[in-house]
């Protein structure tokens, strides 16, 4: 059930995408949308950007109530500095990190972070929460990166909903 539920978020984060890029597509004069066409790519990036929401919300949530915390060596760490054009503009870094899970086995996971850093580098030990049944799903201790990108998701189908609407009221009357 679990690999389900994390196809369907992955599957609506590319459905999201793909709303998106219809929309860059129009905005362009690249391609021309019906009322009907634009409110159906509306609800899809609605319905998308909400289940991958969903699915990083509810990893979020298990990690919070049945995660452990361990000791992890950090893999190997890259910081890069992300700029969207009039958008976004954040540091992003991804962290890979290698711990022994409460079974014994050696895990290899990561997360992405939006922030520098700090003093962090590859060798060092790191406390790190993670699923245990689900190993590879981590998050550092003190608070899970996760839970602003299904922000940011929810933001964009809430968005892409007020849009479907809009454009269901001019088709529909």
């Amino acid at each position: 059930m679990t690999s389900l539920r994390r196809v369907i978020g992955q599957a609506g984060a590319g459905l999201g995408i793909l709303a998106c890029l219809a929309w860059i597509l129009v905005i362009t004069d690249v391609i021309v949308l019906s009322t009907g066409g634009s409110l159906v790519v509306s609800a899809v990036g609605a319905a998308g950007f909400g289940a991958a929401s969903a699915d990083k919300l509810r990893a979020a949530a298990r990690l919070r109530t049945q995660g452990r915390i361990t000791d992890a060596t950090i893999v190997s760490l890259r910081e890069r500095f992300v700029s969207i054009p009039s958008e976004v503009s954040e540091w992003v870094t991804t962290v890979k990190v290698s711990f022994t899970d409460a079974s014994g086995h050696l895990i290899n996971a990561g997360y992405t972070g939006h922030a520098r850093a700090e003093g962090k580098r590859e060798g060092q030990t790191v406390q790190i929460v993670y699923d245990p049944s689900r190993p590879v799903s981590i998050a550092p201790v003190g608070g899970d990166p996760r839970v602003i990108d299904a922000f940011v998701l929810a933001l964009g189908s809430a968005v892409s909903a007020g849009m479907a609407v809009y454009f269901a009221v001019r088709a529909f009357g």
